[in-house]
């Protein structure tokens, strides 16, 4: 159930959000709950706000997308794939 939440809140907020908002893709190599940091296999890294739903399956070879405010590019979603 809390799956499918977070699958609706993720596609309310593509749905809401701009068509020229940026995100940040990739296999993740590491996440951090503690700091709440995500390392990309390719080098990235994303820190995400206390108030970003991290889905339950964020793990360490995970392909996810990390959707940006197209304001001031800080994180608002996080969709694992």
């Amino acid at each position: 159930m809390k799956k499918i939440a977070l699958s609706v809140a993720a596609l309310a907020l593509l749905a809401a959000g701009s068509a020229s908002a940026a995100s940040v893709s990739g296999i993740v190599q590491d996440y951090n709950a503690r700091t709440g940091v995500i390392s990309f296999q390719d080098g990235k890294t994303v820190t995400l706000p206390n108030s970003v739903p991290v889905p339950a399956n964020l793990a360490s070879g995970t392909s996810v997308s990390v959707l940006l405010n197209s304001d001031n590019n800080q994180p608002r979603a996080v969709l694992t794939r």
